[in-house]
């Protein structure tokens, strides 16, 4: 984590950003949050990603003391400060003190905003493909970006045990999102993707739109492990992922072990947006 953040209202050095012990984030796991990146000193999305942060707030009750162009200007200022031109931030919003330890305290909420250097998946991920283990699990309020991740934190070691890149929840033979992914599947040339109990993520909306303009039908709908483990062409995205080609779900290759054409097409469309 870089050495500065933004805290109570001002940019700080992260040592000196605090948390009360009594806060609901703490008590109780109750915080949303949302990730994004800097490319070359510009934020990428970033009103996507503030108005989807808003809205995960608001499903938990919550309120955004925070407008996007402050959030903007204080990303300004924390690159400077961490002397960094690309970058990965998170806003934290906390549930605030409580009184009793589980009841939401009007405007108790601690904001925080965090930077980070970029940290990216091994080239190999896009030009050969990664693997995916899998899980039962549904996440609590799947619609919101919450702190809830506890499941993906005790999977960490087997998911780096297995060699896998993500943890793919499955929900009564459904497939649903990865622990910090959606994921995507083609079949007969057709883009197909989970719709609900799952984060709308950024890259997800954005891949769809490129998908779209490159006329390539895209269906929204449920999605079963089998059809999944059939497909001809699987792939999950990310901020911090991009357009990550998978052939390997579990012990199952995926497309002979080799990345599709319409995932590189994807991931060439998605590059370029980048650079702009």
């Amino acid at each position: 984590m870089s050495p500065y953040c933004y805290s109570d209202g001002k940019v700080k050095k992260i040592d000196q950003a605090k948390l009360l012990v009594t806060d609901l984030a703490i008590l109780r796991g109750f915080a949303v949050f949302d990730f994004f990146r800097i490319y070359n000193q510009k934020p990428f999305h970033l009103k996507d990603h503030f108005d989807r942060f808003v809205k995960s707030a608001r499903v938990l009750g919550l309120s955004v003391p925070m407008s996007v162009d402050a959030l903007e200007k204080i990303v300004k200022e924390l690159l400077k400060k961490n002397k960094l031109n690309d970058a990965s931030i998170k806003i934290v919003l906390t549930g605030g003190e409580t009184d009793d330890g589980i009841s939401l305290q009007p405007k108790a909420s601690k904001i925080f905003v965090l930077m980070d250097k970029q940290h990216h998946l091994p080239e190999k991920y896009f030009t050969k493909g990664a693997k995916l283990i899998t899980y039962n699990h549904q996440r609590v309020v799947p619609q919101t970006k919450n702190s809830s991740y506890i499941p993906a934190v005790m999977l960490q070691a087997k998911k780096k045990k297995a060699g896998a890149v993500e943890i793919l929840y499955l929900d009564n033979g459904l497939v649903l999102e990865c622990a910090t992914s959606n994921i995507f599947l083609v079949k007969n040339k057709v883009l197909i993707t989970p719709k609900t109990n799952i984060l709308n993520g950024i890259t997800r909306k954005t891949v769809i739109s490129l998908a779209k303009k490159q006329k390539i039908k895209v269906e929204e709908r449920e999605v079963s492990i089998e059809e999944l483990l059939t497909a001809d062409e699987v792939f999950i995205t990310a901020t911090n992922k991009l357009v990550c080609p998978i052939v390997k779900i579990d012990q199952t290759k995926i497309s002979q072990d080799k990345v599709g054409e319409v995932t590189t097409k994807l991931l060439e469309s998605y590059k370029k947006l980048i650079l702009n």
